[in-house]
C-alpha cells in the first residue's frame, strides 16, 4: 500500500492542470485521450447526454495524453462549453497507465469512473456501475462482455481472441470472480484506488488493478456490460508490447511487488 500522493506518479511538474471547480463532484469521470480527435466531436451528442442523465454532479477529467492531432484543441473547445469538463494536458505520452494515474491524482469525490476514448462500452452504463457500487459497498465495480453470449457480436476475433486468452491467465492466477481484468469501463472507491502505488505504464494497469483488489480481498462486482467495435480513431494497442507488459505485471504481481 501507499499513500494517496503515490497516484501522482502520472504528472510532472511541466504537465498543465486547469483549477477544479470549487464544488466536489459527486462523480468524476476520467476519460484518456491519445490522438482521440475523431473521438472528441462526438462527445456533444454520443457521451454527455449519458453523463447528463445520472442525476449527480459529476466532472469530466480529459486526460490528454502527450496527443500530436488536433485533440489538445478539441479537447479545449470542449471544456469551453461544458462547464464539466477538466482538461489535464500531460507534456508527453505516458500511455494509458500515466494517463489514468494522472487522472486518479486530480479526481475528487467518493467515487471515480473510467472510460475508454472511444466509447466502445456504452457510457450510459455508468449509473448501473454506480448503483452496484452504493448497493454492494464495492470497492470495485467493472463491466464485462464476457457475462452474457452477444455482448461483444460486432467486435473482431482479431480483438476478442487475445483479450479472452489474456483474461483466461489472469483468472487463472487471481481469481475466477471476475470474467474480465482488462477493462477501462469502471467505477472505483475512491479511497481504495488512491490507496494503490501501481505501476503499470500501459494498458495493462487495468488488470494490476483488478489482480490487487483480488489479492487483497476487496469487495469487487462485475456487471455485464455490452462491448462494441471502434467506429472512429485508430486504436492505440499494440499486441506484442502489451502481452511483454502483462507477463512483466504477472512476474511482479506472483513476488508480491
Amino acid at each position: 500500500m501507499a499513500t494517496e500522493g503515490s497516484a501522482r506518479r502520472g504528472l510532472k511538474a511541466h504537465d498543465r492542470v486547469l483549477p477544479p471547480n470549487t464544488l466536489t463532484p459527486e462523480m468524476p469521470v476520467v476519460l484518456p485521450c491519445h490522438n482521440e480527435a475523431d473521438n472528441i466531436v462526438r462527445y456533444p451528442d454520443a457521451l454527455f447526454p449519458a453523463l447528463d442523465s445520472l442525476g449527480l454532479g459529476y466532472e469530466l477529467l480529459l486526460i490528454d495524453d502527450g496527443s500530436t492531432d488536433a485533440t489538445p484543441a478539441r479537447a479545449a473547445d470542449l471544456q469551453s462549453a461544458r462547464k464539466e469538463v477538466r482538461l489535464v494536458t500531460l507534456a508527453s505520452n505516458l500511455g494509458l497507465g500515466g494517463a489514468l494515474r494522472a487522472g486518479f491524482s486530480e479526481a475528487r469525490g467518493a467515487f471515480i469512473a473510467t472510460l475508454d476514448a472511444d466509447l466502445t462500452f456504452p457510457p450510459a452504463s455508468i449509473k448501473d456501475l454506480y448503483q452496484a457500487a452504493v448497493a454492494g459497498k464495492a470497492d470495485l465495480v467493472s463491466g464485462s462482455p464476457y457475462l452474457r453470449r452477444d455482448d461483444m457480436t460486432d467486435v473482431p476475433w482479431a480483438r476478442r481472441l487475445p483479450s479472452l486468452m489474456i483474461n483466461a491467465l489472469y483468472r487463472s492466477l487471481f481469481g475466477h470472480a471476475l470474467t474480465a481484468y482488462t477493462p477501462v469501463f469502471r467505477l472505483y472507491r475512491s479511497s481504495f484506488i488512491k490507496s494503490l502505488d501501481l505501476m503499470a505504464n500501459g494498458f495493462e494497469i487495468n488488470a494490476e488493478i483488478a489482480a490487487r483488489a483480488m489479492i487483497d480481498r476487496r469487495v469487487v462486482i462485475e456487471l455485464p456490460v455490452p462491448l462494441h467495435a471502434r467506429t472512429a480513431g485508430a486504436s492505440k494497442l499494440q499486441r506484442g508490447r502489451e502481452l511483454k507488459r502483462h507477463l512483466s505485471l504477472i512476474l511482479r504481481l506472483l513476488s508480491g511487488q
